[in-house]
């Protein structure tokens, strides 16, 4: 080769590389890459100037081979970030594989599980040989983990009017993963499902953070004698990652009173405190059961709502006696606490019953 093919190969391949490194794809395949239509959420950084350009998308699955080809007609990009215009994406050509995959994408419009690939080719409008960029990015989908609520129970009775909603964190975790929580009242002859789809939202939260949500101030309390279901959605950017069961629950606590043990204050029935849905432990727990069988260690655990992941040690060991138990559960001086937290306490019952308390704990006032 000369010495002036050389220089101009050498130009060739640096003007090539300044252009690529001019122009790059920002893509979040954790989120957008299970539908076709989520493909066009992909936006373009351009940092130099106008051009008019063409997509080419490649998306491949690992056992499956090819799925899918996408052309877009001539769009515009200008210097800065670019998303794909709507009518881009309406009007692209979607060729479609012949294999089960692909099939199956064509019947229920999202991708099944599997190992994605998926490549976007951007080039110049007047040149296809020209191509600006050239990026791969890959995706595995796997079902996501159930979404499920905790508390209020599903066909439970609460007395608390503005409780407080839990829910277990959506899984797998994924940065900026926000929730939605949906609270209704059924009407007469409405079951939960009709219910949520129809009637208009007493609580409808939107970017909550943490999986449990005070119930709003800004929302009416909720009343006696009257049934509700509630949801919660995960989501990111607007698209829905995540959606639990609807459950339903009941306002109702007429008979709750009736439970509280006069002889000793402060020890209140267990079956009254699950009902109540709401209790504050200010350094310690109080209340009472029945033990019908032989002399037995109280079985329990505590789990930290707003921190699941935190273990709760050094719980003190009990004795249940047989007949009346006043249980007393010393946490002023267990660190496992935070003032302010929410957390459930699950009581394996002497008939091999189970019962879940929710509890807010208070740093005892000196």
């Amino acid at each position: 080769m000369s010495k002036l093919k050389l220089r101009l190969f050498i130009l060739f391949i640096s003007i090539s590389t300044a252009v690529s490194a001019q122009t790059s794809i920002v893509f979040v395949p954790e989120v957008y890459g299970t539908t076709l239509n989520g493909l066009f959420r992909v936006s373009i950084f351009n940092a130099s100037g106008v051009k008019s350009v063409r997509m080419n998308i490649t998306i491949r699955e690992a056992r499956a081979g090819k799925i899918a080809t996408i052309q877009t007609e001539a769009f515009t990009i200008v210097p800065g970030n670019n998303i794909i215009p709507s009518g881009v994406a309406r009007t692209a050509n979607v060729a479609m594989a012949q294999n089960a995959t692909a099939n199956f994408i064509r019947r229920n419009q999202y991708f099944p599980q599997g190992d994605y690939e998926y490549s976007f080719n951007i080039y110049l409008a007047s040149s296809s040989q020209e191509i600006i960029i050239d990026q791969t990015f890959n995706n595995e989908i796997t079902p996501p983990a159930p979404l499920d609520l905790i508390e209020p129970y599903d066909q439970d009775e609460i007395c608390e009017k503005r409780p407080l909603l839990t829910w277990q964190p959506s899984m797998p975790k994924m940065d900026g993963l926000l929730y939605q929580v949906m609270l209704v009242e059924i009407k007469d002859k409405q079951n939960a499902v009709e219910a949520l789809n129809y009637n208009l939202p007493i609580v409808n939260q939107k970017g909550v953070v943490a999986n449990l949500l005070v119930y709003p101030p800004n929302s009416k309390e909720l009343v006696a004698g009257k049934k509700y279901a509630w949801q919660v959605s995960a989501y990111r950017d607007q698209t829905i990652i995540n959606r639990s069961d609807i459950w339903s629950f009941e306002v109702n606590c007429q008979d709750s009173v009736n439970n509280v043990i006069p002889t000793d204050y402060g020890y209140r029935d267990i079956e009254d405190l699950v009902k109540g849905n709401y209790y504050i432990a200010e350094g310690n727990m109080k209340f009472a059961l029945v033990n019908s069988y032989g002399e037995q260690d109280l079985k329990y655990s505590i789990l930290c709502i707003n921190n699941p992941s935190k273990k709760i040690r050094s719980l003190p060991k009990l004795k249940l006696k047989r007949g009346q138990n006043k249980i007393y559960i010393d946490l002023s001086h267990n660190f496992s606490f935070d003032n302010n937290y929410s957390y459930i306490m699950k009581i394996q019952l002497p008939d091999g019953g189970q019962k879940s308390l929710r509890f807010l704990y208070k740093h005892p006032t000196e």
